[in-house]
């Protein structure tokens, strides 16, 4: 697990643009080179944020979050070997504050080709992703989101 580098900043950024989950953030214990958050709240829950699926999961105590982050699948998703290599290639390595992820559109569209990831600072990803989940999560699986340029 990589240790967030600005963790009031991007605490603050959970808190602002993933509140309406209502969620009382209060750590971000680990976070990945993909901008996948372990998070605690006031009450001591584990959540997984995965920016990729716009979801927030519930994991429950210490020992269910450990149980969860020991899974093979979760431990492939957390590290995401072929994309983080592919994206140090291509764009170089990750400064400070940053993290790996995909343009909007490829965020929507569920596209992980490598062309369509950047760097991005970890505070811009949780809001960006935070604010599409609210205004998308009531969407039916499978349908078409078009963005509109303004």
């Amino acid at each position: 697990m990589t240790v967030v580098a600005e963790p009031a900043r991007a605490l603050h950024a959970l808190r602002q643009a993933w509140g309406w989950t209502l969620v009382d953030f209060a750590e971000i214990v680990g976070q990945s080179l993909m901008g996948h958050l372990l998070v605690v709240d006031r009450a001591g829950t584990f959540h997984y944020l995965d920016p990729d699926l716009l979801s927030l999961d519930r994991l429950g105590d210490e020992a269910a979050a450990q149980a969860h982050m020991a899974l093979d699948e979760t431990q492939a998703i957390w590290r995401a070997d072929a994309l983080v290599d592919a994206a140090t290639q291509r764009l170089g390595f990750t400064a400070m504050g940053e993290v790996y992820s995909r343009t909007l559109s490829a965020i929507l569209s569920g596209d992980y080709g490598h062309d369509n990831l950047v760097r991005i600072d970890l505070v811009d990803l949780i809001y960006l992703t935070g604010d599409l989940a609210r205004q998308t999560r009531d969407l039916p699986d499978g349908t078409r989101v078009q963005l509109k340029a303004t």
